[in-house]
């Protein structure tokens, strides 16, 4: 009878521990898939606010990219008995058979980085955004507002403060009348007063064609120096075609882009007096808000000086011994640090380009 028991103690257990093992392997690759989601697509956003941060500081940005994960993870079963003789114990004149099993699981992941630099950092950062670019941008759903301000330097001869696509400068940029003309714009857009696409011939040209010949569409012709009697404009690139049948456009690169928003972060009043950033003046020497006018209508990034993670961050960053962070209720900043991640994906050229690739040991 002993005997039988022990046989049956000894199945029963093994056949747990062996039905449990066999399943390790489907959860664990539920668990760590959403893990490594998780952790990259966080690490890609801190790495983002980061170097938005290290520009304001005029400090080198820097961009590092997984490129693989080898998740090495190793079972082990173990069994035993328990018992003083033989696996034997007494207890109360009857002997009893103890086993013991338990899995042991190893974790030994290997991520793969490489920085950005070279031909790949001068063509995403440093190359000007494609005009089919911007396009894509707005078939994508993004406001054309939004597009054109962050995207666009200046258009025909209205200038979209192209001095701040870099470091900070002293002076006041001009935007004023492009800001004016893009409202308009952005307004008869979503009216379908006007349409922005490719031209049907084999040229495939991006073209703005006006539908209505209202008031506000015979403004804009006029703010941006068109001919009021035509209706299609074609866009180029090329300053020295311009002409009022043509809209000549200047678009930022990536990098411009960042520190167009870098103006925006906000810093401790003892870095501006140390002359850690640079300050901003108005024509009648009155310092510019950022955080009103330009970059800052479409990103905030605040700072805070305690030592713990700011409550209710979307993303935060500790850098010169301080907190930088966007508010995970401020949904316009959201959308722009979500606009950006797009952007700078559409800008790699290569539809495998920052994407790692994961890849799990079948032990």
């Amino acid at each position: 009878m002993t005997k039988i028991l022990k046989v049956r103690v000894f199945y029963i257990s093994a056949t747990l521990l062996m039905s449990g093992c066999s399943s390790l392997g489907p959860r664990t690759v539920e668990r760590v898939h959403y893990e490594y989601n998780t952790a990259i697509a966080k690490t890609a956003d801190e790495q983002l606010l980061l170097n938005i941060v290290r520009l304001k500081y005029r400090d080198n940005p820097y961009f590092l990219e997984p490129t693989q994960i080898a998740e090495n993870r190793k079972f082990t079963t173990r069994f035993g008995i328990s018992g003083t003789k033989f696996g034997l114990a007494s207890n109360a004149g009857k002997h009893e058979l103890g086993i013991l099993g338990y899995n042991e699981i190893f974790q030994n992941p290997t991520i793969t980085y490489l920085p950005l630099q070279g031909e790949k950092f001068t063509h995403r950062m440093v190359s000007p955004i494609p005009l089919a670019v911007v396009l894509g941008l707005m078939q994508a759903g993004w406001s054309t507002k939004r597009v054109f301000n962050l995207c666009l330097e200046c258009i025909n001869h209205l200038d979209n403060a192209s001095s701040a696509s870099g470091p900070t400068p002293t002076r006041k940029p001009n935007y004023e009348s492009f800001t004016e003309a893009i409202d308009i714009l952005d307004t008869l857009y979503s009216q379908k007063h006007l349409v922005i696409g490719l031209s049907s011939g084999n040229s495939k040209e991006l073209i703005l064609k006006f539908t209505n010949s209202d008031s506000q569409s015979q403004q804009l012709k006029s703010l941006l120096g068109l001919d009021k009697g035509r209706s299609e404009f074609h866009f180029n690139s090329n300053f020295l075609d311009a002409s009022d049948t043509n809209l000549s456009v200047r678009t930022r690169s990536m990098m411009e882009v960042l520190f167009y928003l870098s103006h925006a972060v906000c810093v401790p009043e003892k870095d501006i007096e140390a002359g850690l950033v640079t300050e901003t003046e108005d024509e009648t020497g009155e310092i510019f808000d950022w955080s009103e006018n330009l970059s800052g209508e479409w990103i905030a990034i605040n700072y805070s000086e305690g030592k713990d993670r700011p409550v209710g961050a979307f993303v935060s960053v500790f850098y010169r011994g301080k907190w930088f962070y966007i508010t995970d209720n401020n949904l316009n900043a959201k959308s722009t640090f979500m606009f950006l991640t797009y952007l700078f994906n559409l800008q790699s050229g290569d539809s495998m380009a920052a994407v790692p690739m994961l890849t799990l040991s079948a032990n």
